[in-house]
């Protein structure tokens, strides 16, 4: 039993996302403590908020950019050989970059050495990889029927793993010192866990036994692996379940895609409507843009009046972040029987945008958390918009069509991240939340292509092209 469970990617997801909120946890912390070291005068701190954005903004240009030229290759070979290699080479990374904060924070090294780790982490693929391979494994261990509600497990196992060591960590931080100094427990801590993970990836993780040909294309071509997710030990109730997930799937599928399908064509003969995945392409990088721009500039925005959190704060702040991964998940569940994928994208865009507006005047604590709770459906419209890609194309374009969009996101998230902190440096004396506004409009901007979109799915006769 003990083995079949770390045999499961989930516990992999899982033990990964708690090291790394405790490590998130302790970076913040240390940044801000080296950062306010010299005053405490209320001019410095100002002069503090300028440091610690500066900071974040070269060490998240270095984290997100770097995975991009080494990502390619290794999802090459884990297609050529096996997917954990996709999964315990960032792992690996993971437990090497960040480890040295806990140097940084015994021996007092610069801060600038953190750029270092940053760099490390992602010439061993970092997050983008890594995520990658988990949710090829994940396909790869689950049969097709089963796979949507799979992945989204996954997803939620990710979120709830995150609030879970979110909430401890800040507690940890303050009561788990070492040579009295913070945050070296913590990140002791943090070095276990990212080395559970590890040895769980490269001994508990079992390769499918049909592995994907050198000819095929990417992910795009995962070889069904269903003999691995038998129903055989499944209740009537699960069965019951099961069923009714795939044909609330099926009904959303639009009435024009009624061609016949076989075995060598399992989708048909389908043509793809360009405009609609360029229109899905810009809905998501517009939402993307709004969304990492102001998720980047909250952490250090509660650092400083009117909000002024300590540790315990920020753990909670964090947690609540997380929790968005559930109320996501439940939305998804709840909702997808009754309306549209693109109905279901456009009440995520309107939570987030909803909720980021009242960030923008938010001087309490409780109203932080107020602004949090309206974004609960915030994970639900990039998760659908690929769901949406994925039904109008073939299975051998899946990873093509998806690695662009990820290519995309990710320098989308690069360039939020720049702009957004360096308007917050530039706004902070005098109006603090104008990220927040800006945030908003921007993400809601989403709404136009996803609008545009429903149209052409909904009257496919109109245009040519589908």
């Amino acid at each position: 039993m003990c083995r079949k469970l770390f045999s499961l990617i989930e516990v992999v997801v899982g033990l990964h996302q708690i090291a790394g909120a405790f490590y998130d946890t302790s970076l913040l912390m240390l940044v801000r403590d080296r950062c306010s070291s010299n005053s405490t005068t209320s001019g410095s701190k100002d002069q503090q908020q300028e440091a610690i954005s500066r900071f974040y903004m070269i060490y998240f240009l270095l984290l997100r950019i770097t995975p991009l030229f080494f990502t390619f290759f290794l999802a090459k070979l884990g297609d050529q050989r096996s997917r954990k290699i996709t999964i315990y080479v960032p792992l690996l990374g993971y437990l090497v970059s960040r480890s040295l904060l806990l140097f940084v924070i015994l021996f007092h090294w610069p801060l600038e050495v953190m750029f270092a780790t940053a760099l490390v982490n992602g010439l061993s693929g970092g997050f983008t990889a890594f995520w990658a391979g988990v949710m090829a494994f994940a396909s790869d261990t689950s049969s097709q029927e089963k796979r949507s509600i799979r992945l989204n497990r996954v997803e939620l196992t990710y979120g709830v793993a995150g609030m879970i060591g979110s909430m401890a960590s800040g507690h940890l931080f303050i009561v788990f010192k070492i040579s009295q100094d913070r945050g070296a427990g913590l990140m002791v801590t943090s070095c276990v866990f990212y080395t559970l993970t590890l040895v769980c990836s490269f001994l508990g993780l079992k390769s499918s036994p049909k592995q994907i040909p050198s000819g095929c294309h990417g992910y795009g071509s995962l070889i069904d692996q269903g003999q691995q997710e038998s129903d055989n030990g499944a209740t009537p109730e699960d069965q019951a379940g099961n069923t009714t997930w795939n044909q609330s799937q099926r009904s959303r599928i639009p009435d024009n895609q009624d061609n016949p399908v076989t075995q060598d064509n399992p989708r048909g003969d389908v043509s793809v409507d360009k405009a609609a995945i360029a229109l899905l392409y810009a809905a998501g990088v517009l939402y993307d843009l709004g969304v990492s721009g102001g998720a980047d500039v909250l952490p250090i925005f509660v650092l400083k009046d009117p909000l002024n959190w300590n540790a315990v704060w920020v753990g909670y702040g964090n947690a609540t972040g997380y929790a968005i991964f559930i109320t996501s998940f439940l939305g998804v569940v709840l909702f997808s029987r009754k309306l549209k994928d693109t109905s279901l994208i456009v009440m995520g865009m309107v939570s987030f945008s909803t909720g980021m507006l009242i960030m923008a005047f938010v001087e309490w604590t409780f109203l932080y958390f107020i602004a949090r709770a309206v974004m609960i459906f915030a994970l639900i419209p990039m998760a659908t918009i690929r769901s949406v890609i994925s039904k109008q194309i073939k299975d051998t374009s899946y990873g093509k069509l998806f690695a662009i969009l990820q290519i995309l996101l990710t320098l989308t998230g690069v360039i939020a991240s720049t702009a957004f902190l360096n308007i917050y440096n530039s706004t902070q004396d005098w109006y603090p939340s104008v990220c927040f506004s800006l945030s908003s409009a921007i993400s809601c901007l989403g709404v136009i292509p996803i609008m545009m979109v429903a149209r052409r799915l909904s009257s496919p006769a109109t245009f040519p092209g589908y």
